[in-house]
C-alpha cells in the first residue's frame, strides 16, 4: 500500500509540474454579420449606443434575430429542468487574479477561472471557463415585468480538447445572470472597489466567484436559449438567470449609475438592453447546487495543494 501512494504522489507531482501552465483553446464564437454599408459597430456617438438600442440590427443583421436577449421571464410559463447544475468552481481556494477592461459601455474584469459544466437546454453537459464579468444597471432580464437595479453577467466560454468537440456544442457560451436590488443595510463589495477607486490597481486578488452563488438563501434559475446584449448580439448563449437578487449598497449603485453619465449614450443613466420577444422558446427553471463539493484538486491545483492530498491519503493507508 505505501509503495502504491508513492505511486500516486509522483502522478500528483507530475501533473503539477506539467501543467502548471495551460494553453486553452477556446471555442470560436461566430463572426459579425454586418448590415449593408457597415463595415464595422463601434460604441459611441456614431455607432452604437443604448439611445439607439431599437436599430442595432441597422448595424450588425444578428440583432435582429429570433433569439434574442435579454427577455422577460413569466415564471407561470416556465418546465421544471430535469438536471439541476452544480455550481462549485474548481480553483476556489486558489488566487485569481482579474484584470479591469477597458469598455466604454459598462464595467469589466477580465481573467481565467476554472472550469465548470453546464447543462445546455438540449440537455449536453459541456464544460466551459469563467472569461469575465460585467455590470447592467438596471437589469436586463425582468422577471414577472419587474426590473432590478442592477444585473452582473458571469460569461463562460466552452473550449475545445481530447474530451470536447467544438462542432458539437450548440452554445459556446453560458452566462450566468444576478440580480441586484439597492438595500440601506448592504455592505460594499470589496471586489467592485477597484473600479471606482483611484488608488486601486485595476486587478482584483484571490476573488472566489463562488462567493455570490453562496450568499443566496434561494438558488431558483430559469434557463433558455439566447443572445449577447451587445453588439454582435451572437445567438450562442445559454442563460441561466439566478431569481433572487443580492442587495447592493447605495453608494455602489450610485457608482455605477454616475459611471453612464453621458446622455448621449446612455439615457437616463441605463445600460441595459430592451427586452426582446421571446418568439416561442421554451423557459426551464431549476434550483442550483451551490454547496461545496469535496473533489481530489484538478491538475491546476497548486503544489501545496497537491502535497496535503497526498498526505493525507497516506494517513488513512497506515491507518
Amino acid at each position: 500500500m505505501i509503495f502504491g501512494f508513492f505511486a500516486l504522489l509522483s502522478t500528483f507531482i507530475s501533473a503539477e509540474t506539467t501543467t502548471s501552465e495551460v494553453t486553452r483553446d477556446y471555442c470560436s464564437l461566430p463572426d459579425p454579420i454586418y448590415a449593408d454599408g457597415v463595415s464595422a459597430a463601434d460604441f459611441g456617438a456614431t455607432g452604437w449606443s443604448y439611445t439607439n438600442a431599437a436599430n442595432w440590427a441597422d448595424f450588425v443583421v444578428t440583432c435582429g434575430g429570433s433569439f434574442q436577449s435579454p427577455i422577460d421571464i413569466i415564471t407561470s410559463g416556465t418546465t421544471q429542468e430535469a438536471v439541476q447544475p452544480q455550481i462549485n468552481y474548481q480553483s476556489k481556494d486558489a488566487a485569481v487574479g482579474y484584470e479591469e477592461a477597458n469598455k466604454p459601455y459598462t464595467k469589466e474584469y477580465e481573467g481565467e477561472y476554472s472550469e465548470i459544466e453546464v447543462t445546455d437546454a438540449s440537455g449536453s453537459i459541456i464544460r466551459y471557463y469563467a472569461k469575465q464579468f460585467h455590470i447592467h444597471t438596471p437589469s436586463e432580464h425582468t422577471i414577472d415585468g419587474k426590473y432590478y437595479d442592477l444585473e452582473i453577467h458571469f460569461v463562460h466560454q466552452a473550449i475545445q480538447d481530447d474530451e470536447q468537440d467544438c462542432n458539437k456544442v450548440k452554445n459556446k457560451l453560458t452566462v450566468f445572470g444576478l440580480m441586484f436590488q439597492e438595500s440601506q443595510s448592504a455592505v460594499d463589495y470589496d471586489v467592485f472597489k477597484p473600479w471606482f477607486d483611484s488608488n486601486a490597481t485595476g486587478e482584483v486578488e484571490s476573488f472566489d466567484l463562488n462567493d455570490f452563488f453562496q450568499k443566496m438563501s434561494d438558488t431558483t434559475y430559469y434557463h433558455y436559449n439566447g443572445s449577447l446584449t451587445t453588439l454582435p448580439c451572437s445567438q450562442t448563449v445559454n442563460w441561466v438567470v439566478f431569481q433572487q437578487p443580492l442587495p447592493i449598497s447605495s453608494t455602489q449603485l450610485k457608482q455605477f449609475q454616475d459611471f453612464l453619465s453621458d446622455s448621449t449614450l446612455f439615457p437616463i443613466k441605463h445600460n441595459n438592453r430592451p427586452i426582446q420577444h421571446l418568439n416561442g422558446r421554451k423557459i426551464l427553471k431549476g434550483t442550483a447546487i451551490t454547496a461545496s463539493v469535496s473533489e481530489i484538486p484538478d491538475v491546476e491545483a497548486s503544489f501545496v495543494q497537491t502535497l496535503s492530498m497526498a498526505i493525507m491519503i497516506m494517513n488513512i493507508l497506515i491507518q
